[in-house]
């Protein structure tokens, strides 16, 4: 049996004919075409955002030195680094709790408090009447240092975009990794000082998100550096032609043109025609990356943020009857 050859189509084949020229066009290399391994994206699930939500409202309004909303809070934004509020989340948790320390706890606590809230989300404003409360020093910041992050990937640290030298304080924080404005990985990490993060490529080889961010040019394709597929092809739709490439790596050889036995461009192409497709089909569609960045603009634009009841004063005089405003 041929050895297999991961495809990655940047516009969706649209029937048999063009399957068939990338079979043979594979096979006249020693290869049989494949698919490659498509990485499910979290679903951002509102019904846990609520209780979040909830669980923080709760935090505001119990009685110092109740600490069972903030273990459940911790819970879940702890095993849930995917949603991109989490950062936020936990620092607004450290941040009640050091509120609301019971007046015989230790002042240290407090400032360690205070310390982990501010390495998530920076310093805030003193509340009035609360000067003293906001002494603490924050905790010394230091340059980050990224171990084995690819040259083109974007990370955001709790909720801010960074790269290499940026000023950084220990502790935890809350990592997204974004290839092609997709993202491909989300974690807490712990950072010690001075701060490295070591982010192990956990993009299997040859998968769908190994070779993301592929674009098509117009002498060959450009693949992103930092491919750990050995071997792989691409494949675009141009009218009734096929443009195939042989890629190693990062490397991609100059296209080349066969029929596409009349297959439509990818504009043509209906949704139920993957269905119809060899089994071995998938495409990259670079558009399909602004799912992902969509998500992010949203989330800053505070599309998921809760809109907050309107107040309603309610003045009752001497009589009975009662003046809404």
């Amino acid at each position: 049996m041929l050895p297999p050859l991961v495809v990655f189509w940047l516009a969706a084949p649209a029937g048999q004919g063009a399957l068939q020229v990338v079979e043979h066009w594979a096979a006249d290399r020693g290869y049989r075409p494949v698919a490659a391994l498509e990485a499910p994206q979290p679903a951002y699930d509102e019904a846990l955002v609520r209780e979040i939500e909830t669980l923080l409202e709760e935090a505001r309004s119990v009685a110092p030195g109740t600490v069972g909303t903030f273990e459940r809070i911790d819970q879940l934004v702890l095993a849930h680094p995917e949603l991109p509020q989490a950062s936020f989340w936990l620092a607004e948790r450290y941040a009640l709790e050091a509120q609301q320390r019971a007046p015989d706890a230790a002042p240290e606590l407090e400032l360690e408090l205070g310390q982990r809230a501010a390495s998530l989300e920076g310093a805030r404003a003193a509340p009035v009447g609360a000067a003293a409360a906001s002494s603490a020093t924050p905790a010394e910041r230091d340059a980050l240092e990224l171990v084995d992050v690819r040259p083109r990937d974007a990370l955001l640290l709790d909720g801010s975009s960074v790269s290499a030298g940026a000023s950084v304080a220990p502790g935890r924080h809350h990592v997204q990794l974004f290839r092609a404005q997709r993202r491909v990985w989300s974690g807490w990490v712990e950072l010690g000082s001075p701060p490295r993060l070591r982010l192990a490529d956990a993009t299997p080889a040859c998968s769908e998100l190994d070779l993301w961010g592929t674009e098509g040019a117009a002498q060959g394709p450009l693949a992103l550096p930092g491919i750990r597929c050995d071997a792989w092809a691409v494949v675009d739709v141009r009218g009734s032609e096929l443009e195939l490439s042989f890629c190693r790596g990062a490397r991609c050889s100059a296209w080349e043109h066969r029929s596409g036995a009349g297959a439509p461009g990818p504009s043509a192409a209906a949704p139920a025609t993957r269905q119809s497709l060899s089994p071995w089909v998938t495409w990259g569609a670079v558009g399909l990356g602004a799912t992902a960045s969509t998500l992010l603009v949203l989330w800053q634009a505070g599309v998921f943020d809760r809109t907050p009841a309107a107040t309603e004063f309610v003045f009752t005089g001497p009589t009975a009857a009662a003046v809404r405003f």
